[in-house]
């Protein structure tokens, strides 16, 4: 290969990375379509791709400027932030094209592969029949991710874990939602004036999009709960009209922007992720024992902001008290 005299470093492997990862999801019988993401300046965004297996988010993948790594200890600088900010995608593939590593919330999983050669010198021939085989490995994982559901001694949902799962996924999607707030065209502006003139008239960009990310997690969360199948905002917001209307409009208004392809890609990638993840959630789960919602919330607020979670006092109140 040979660098482009145009565009960034790391452009050079975009080609012959969407050929080997279709080259490999077919042969293995999980056959992958890449969709690349367009990056915009000075911003963190996501992923360079989003990896869908039939039809269903399987993963993403961050190219890094050749002979930079892939090992996360030694990024610095913006590559520090970025991969921070990354650290809650439950599937990730970092490669430089020499380097191929999987990362799972922000931890590796499994070794680094490394090739012995140097495929921007020597192309196909940089990589050994041990390299193909280790790197073989490494996609097969990457491929085969599903999202796995924390569960308790007795076999249930563990409703604490699994608050800690979708945290990260809700401060990606709050991100987002900031990042959308500096476009003055974006049409999260006039949500958020109109938010601002019934609500809450003091209120900080950083609040709504606290409160925009707040809302449409818990809505989806107890969508599926009341039984939207497959989980989609559609089904969420049907779900919910029947038994919680206000939650129900609630949802169609903030998401709105995405159902009708008005929002950022990074905003529309933070709802998918968030979709894929609560849509393995057993339905019926916050029905399951007494009043889950009640230390639900504590859980979940501790994971995605322990800080607000104080300010707002939120602390589980045992039910006998309440009632009592």
């Amino acid at each position: 290969m040979a660098q482009s005299e145009t565009g960034q470093p790391e452009e050079q492997l975009r080609s012959p990375f969407e050929t080997l990862l279709r080259d490999v999801s077919t042969a293995v019988g999980a056959p992958a379509v890449c969709v690349g993401e367009t990056s915009l300046p000075d911003s963190l965004g996501w992923p360079d791709y989003t990896v869908h297996v039939r039809n269903l988010l399987a993963g993403y993948a961050e190219l890094q400027v050749p002979n930079k790594g892939a090992n996360a200890r030694y990024f610095r600088g913006r590559d520090r932030t970025q991969f921070n900010r990354f650290s809650g995608i439950p599937n990730l593939l970092y490669t430089d094209g020499n380097e191929w590593a999987l990362y799972r919330n922000g931890e590796r999983a499994g070794p680094i592969v490394r090739l012995a050669g140097d495929v921007t010198k020597a192309g196909r021939r940089a990589a050994t029949p041990e390299d193909a085989t280790a790197l073989e490995r490494l996609l097969r994982d990457f491929l085969a991710w599903k999202p796995i559901v924390a569960t308790d001694a007795q076999g249930g949902v563990d409703l604490g874990r699994f608050a800690e799962q979708i945290a990260p996924l809700c401060r990606m999607l709050r991100d987002d939602v900031l990042s959308d707030l500096d476009d003055p065209q974006s049409q999260l502006v006039s949500l958020q004036r109109g938010w601002r003139q019934l609500l809450f008239p003091d209120a900080s960009d950083k609040q709504f999009a606290d409160a925009y990310a707040q809302t449409v997690t818990f809505a989806l969360l107890l969508g599926r709960s009341e039984g939207a199948e497959p989980l989609t905002l559609h089904t969420a917001q049907s779900q919910l009209a029947a038994r919680h209307n206000l939650l129900s409009r609630a949802l169609q208004v903030l998401t709105d922007v995405l159902t009708e392809k008005r929002a950022s890609a990074a905003l529309a990638a933070s709802l998918d992720l968030l979709l894929r993840v609560i849509g393995v959630v057993p339905t019926k789960v916050l029905s399951a024992a007494e009043d889950p919602w009640l230390y639900f919330y504590e859980d979940f607020l501790a994971a995605y902001n322990p800080v607000l979670r104080k300010n707002a006092g939120v602390y589980y109140t045992p039910v006998k008290v309440v009632r009592a």
